[in-house]
Formats: structure tokens, C-alpha cells, sequence
């Protein structure tokens, strides 16, 4: 397995959730039945993941580790610091430069979900993958939102614009991505956007450049939310109920995947459970004893 170290950049203030972010980091607040973090923790465990650095505000860490712990608990390694300031999607490269040693790794933002059975599948196709960077794409109805990402009909990167105003397809490059030790010298070299942030989309423009940037397409029965607003929340909640109604499963749970990745045994898998207060939550767990 070729990523087996993770980085989650939860370090967002949450402005456009305000008032709601004022009393909690928005990585907390509930999509549904769960934080919003536990989706971002579990498409991480999903690539099989588990050695995991939290990168958040400096006043949310003390929550954070209240939430997670050591990860022991999961058959996991977590470890938390936090940001300065917020410059940018790069600098969880500079501010996880330690962590990642001589590692490739996969960097997740909080705020992106991804559900579908699929997902998993697509996981290991970038574990599979020989090139020293990875990124996903997806088809959105508001391309302009994000970075475009524009693929010739053999699946060649053509061209990666963050956020244009004409977008030249309608495939984007959502939070969740793979890269080698090399991109830790990629973010250093960086200078701010006219927006006076690092931008992600030079980083993964420095390993086009080479040709050493692979773009995996998702398939549309995996959905993706960047639930960055309350409109988009509302959605996203809105959608893992149905989704969990329908397929009778949790999808974003930890404890779950840790379980069903064989982690954690069956009776550890039970103390977990047992140690939840009474909720919806609990007791569809409590089906897969």
C-alpha cells in the first residue's frame, strides 16, 4: 500500500456557517447524524489509512483530542497540531512537513464528503496508482465553484484552472488529495494568488508539468458535497439519510470501518458502541453486532 499516512486540514473558521461557528469549529457540526469530520476521517480509513495527523484551529485542538483521542481505540495513530493563519490549502504541507518524513500521503479537507459504495473502489485505484501524484474528479452543475479540470478523450490532463469564469468542462477537483514527499518542497516554493492565498491548483500544476499527475474520475453514483454553507449542509444531511434509509447501512461512521476493516475486533467493535449515549446513531450500530 502506497499512502498509509493521512492529513486532514480542519483549520477553517466557518464564516459562511456563522452563527453557528461561534461556539464550535465547523468541522463539528453535525451533517445528519454525525460531525462533519467523521466523513473526511472515514474516506481516509477507506484507503486504508490509519496513521492520521489533524490539522486545526490552535483553540480547537483541545476538542479534538477530547473527540478522537490517540486513535488506539480504532486500531489507529492520530496526531493533532494546528495552523497559524490561513494562507491556503499548502501550507498542511509545511505545517505537516515532520509528519510526512520521506512519505507519500493523501491531505483531506473537512468539509468534503463523499458518499457512495464505490468509493472505496476508486480508493485503491490510487493506491494502485504508479505516479508520484493523484487527484480525483468529479461532474459538478457549477464548475466555476471550484478547480476545472479539462481531460482529452483518452483521459489526458489538458488543463487545471481554479476557478474560472468560463470553465472548459464540467469535471472539478474536490478536497481530497495524493501526493509524494515532494510536494512539501512543491508548497514551500509557492507565492499567493491574487486572492492572497496558496493555491492548491499550483501544486498540482508543478507535477503536470512533469507528468506525474494522474486524475481518477468518479463515477456519478459516489455524491459529493463541499459543505461549506448551510444551504449546501442542509443538502448533504438531507442526503445521507436517504442514503442510509435505502441501503440500511451508516456511511461516514469510524467505528464502523475500523470494524469492518478488521482493526478492531468484534468485542472492542461492542465497547465502542456500548460506551455511546443512547442515539439513532447507536442503535443502527448495534445491527452490525
Amino acid at each position: 500500500m502506497r499512502y498509509k499516512k493521512g492529513i486532514i486540514l480542519a483549520a477553517g473558521k466557518g464564516s459562511r456557517l456563522s452563527p453557528a461557528t461561534k461556539v464550535t469549529a465547523k468541522p463539528l457540526l453535525p451533517v445528519f447524524d454525525k460531525p462533519m469530520l467523521y466523513y473526511a476521517l472515514c474516506n481516509l480509513m477507506l484507503a486504508g489509512i490509519r496513521d492520521i495527523l489533524f490539522i486545526s484551529r490552535r483553540e480547537d485542538i483541545k476538542i479534538f483530542k477530547k473527540m478522537f483521542g490517540s486513535g488506539k481505540q480504532l486500531g489507529m495513530k492520530f496526531s493533532y497540531t494546528y495552523q497559524r493563519k490561513q494562507i491556503g490549502i499548502p501550507d498542511a504541507m509545511r505545517i505537516g512537513k515532520r509528519f510526512i518524513g520521506k512519505d507519500s500521503f493523501a491531505l483531506a479537507l473537512a468539509d468534503n464528503l463523499f458518499i457512495g459504495k464505490e468509493m472505496e473502489k476508486y480508493l485503491s485505484k490510487v493506491q494502485n496508482s504508479r505516479l508520484p501524484a493523484n487527484i480525483l474528479s468529479v461532474k459538478t452543475k457549477f464548475p466555476e465553484k471550484s478547480a476545472v479540470i479539462e481531460v482529452d478523450i483518452k483521459g489526458r490532463i489538458q488543463s487545471i484552472v481554479e476557478k474560472p469564469s468560463k470553465p472548459k468542462s464540467n469535471d472539478t477537483i474536490p478536497g481530497l488529495y495524493f501526493y509524494d514527499k515532494k510536494s512539501v518542497e512543491i508548497s514551500k516554493k509557492l507565492k499567493k494568488s491574487k486572492r492572497g492565498e496558496l493555491e492548491i491548483v499550483d501544486v498540482h500544476l508543478d507535477y503536470h508539468k512533469n507528468k506525474e499527475l494522474s486524475v481518477i474520475p468518479l463515477s456519478q453514483n459516489i455524491k459529493w458535497f463541499d459543505t461549506g454553507d448551510s444551504h449546501e449542509m442542509l443538502i448533504a444531511s438531507n442526503y445521507v439519510m436517504e442514503y442510509q434509509t435505502k441501503n440500511k447501512t451508516l456511511t461516514g461512521s469510524i467505528e464502523l470501518v475500523a470494524y469492518q476493516k478488521k482493526w478492531i475486533s468484534k468485542l472492542k467493535f461492542r465497547d465502542l458502541i456500548n460506551k455511546l449515549p443512547e442515539s439513532n446513531y447507536k442503535n443502527t450500530l448495534k445491527k452490525f453486532t
